[in-house]
């Protein structure tokens, strides 16, 4: 079974969206990591899941409304496990062994960064606009939806889906993976279903087990 730690794989003292929770998954066996993706107020493309800083750090503000500098003085981490909010470049290349499943919170500018996306890389929004326009300028990105309830009606022509568990059915997971795209399942309560393994299906968890 190939598990995809959400937010990198946390404990109580490595947080969310942070270095060390991508490390971390690396390091526990975990097949890849899924993160969020938002703009500073400089343009630069970091690594954090809330619009607001204020759950996520030990600062206050709106990433939009911060410079990169700005968002880097404050502690994204815990007290025994400080981290700096992470530059998507530097998530994207520093595990390239990994299944990277990028959730864009906002439309993005992503040319810059073309030249270091792997064929292990997959970038998904709860937005279908705003993944139909991204494959549209750069087709040769693997891309996809989230949530197929919201989006149940697309006319799907992506690469990817991803299903919350509560409705991902035996059937409507293989109507998509005989159509060779890949499913991720998501907000998985209690054990995950390990008899249920494909070769373009994979788990975002919070745990190993």
């Amino acid at each position: 079974m190939k598990r995809i730690a959400h937010r990198g794989y946390k404990t109580s003292s490595i947080k969310e969206n942070t270095m060390e929770a991508f490390k971390n998954a690396a390091n526990n066996e975990f097949s890849g990591i899924e993160f969020d993706v938002r703009k500073t107020k400089d343009g630069k493309l970091v690594v954090v899941h809330d619009a607001s800083i204020d759950r996520v750090s030990n600062g206050h503000g709106f990433v939009r409304d911060l410079t990169y500098d700005e968002l880097s003085k404050y502690n994204f981490g815990s007290k025994d496990v400080p981290s700096k909010i992470p530059l998507f470049e530097d998530v994207l290349t520093s595990f390239p062994g990994l299944f990277k499943i990028v959730e864009l919170k906002t439309e993005v500018d992503l040319e810059p960064f073309l030249d270091r996306v792997d064929d292990k890389t997959y970038f998904m929004s709860f937005d279908n606009g705003l993944i139909k326009r991204l494959k549209k300028k750069h087709p040769k990105l693997k891309c996809g939806v989230l949530n197929y309830v919201l989006n149940s009606e697309v006319d799907y022509d992506y690469d990817m889906i991803c299903i919350l568990d509560i409705v991902a059915t035996d059937e409507l997971v293989m109507k998509f993976l005989k159509k060779g795209i890949a499913v991720f399942i998501y907000g998985i309560v209690g054990k995950i279903d390990y008899v249920r393994d494909h070769e373009n299906l994979y788990y975002i968890v919070e745990r190993k087990n």
